[in-house]
């Protein structure tokens, strides 16, 4: 009798963990960061893989870290990388600026969280306003939300609203625009933007 009813608790706490899987939104799933060309650029891409749509994150063209050996296909494969192992190990909720070795940052982080060594996505140029490359690489006014706010001031970028219209129905356009992050290079015949 007592191995019939743990045999039955074993078989409901399945069937529980099951429905707990199910329940989550598929397209938090099935999100892949991944560095395509894209306008002639690498780009660092977020893709649902259950829908297909994509969302361009960072357009790479600066060769400012180029003599370091990372030029811009270089970086957007590395960075993309950096994304996708944050996501899957559940550190991708919030993306914020800060300093770390003396050089600005954009990180992956929690919200009231700082960058670290162990959370940094890619390096920005030295003496670059982190906190003003933020803004711009998100374009948080096109995304219909603004950042959110602590009491320090710094900004963090809520990456499920970032994410948002991946959730779109297979075929259809994501609903935000492309999210910036494109470069401003030193000839004005370029794209402007923000130096990544």
């Amino acid at each position: 009798m007592l191995r019939k009813s743990l045999g039955i608790v074993a078989g409901a706490a399945f069937l529980t963990g099951l429905g707990a899987v199910a329940s989550q939104p598929s397209y938090a799933q099935s999100i892949q960061f991944s560095c395509v060309m894209d306008r002639g650029l690498p780009t660092t891409v977020a893709r649902n893989t259950a829908t297909g749509n994509s969302l361009p994150v960072v357009r790479w063209y600066s060769e400012y870290f180029s003599g370091s050996g990372y030029d811009p296909v270089t970086r957007c494969q590395q960075v993309s990388g950096r994304f996708q192992s944050a996501r899957n190990s559940g550190r991708l909720n919030y993306i914020t600026a800060g300093v770390v070795n003396g050089l600005p940052v954009v990180c992956a982080t929690n919200a009231g969280g700082r960058c670290d060594g162990s959370n940094v996505l890619f390096t920005l140029k030295p003496g670059q306003n982190a906190a003003d490359s933020l803004q711009r690489l998100f374009d948080v006014r096109d995304l219909g939300a603004g950042p959110l706010y602590e009491s320090g001031g710094r900004q963090y970028i809520d990456v499920a609203k970032m994410l948002a219209p991946l959730e779109a129905q297979a075929g259809s356009e994501p609903a935000a625009p492309s999210l910036g992050g494109e470069v401003q290079p030193t000839t004005p015949a370029q794209p402007s933007g923000g130096n990544f």
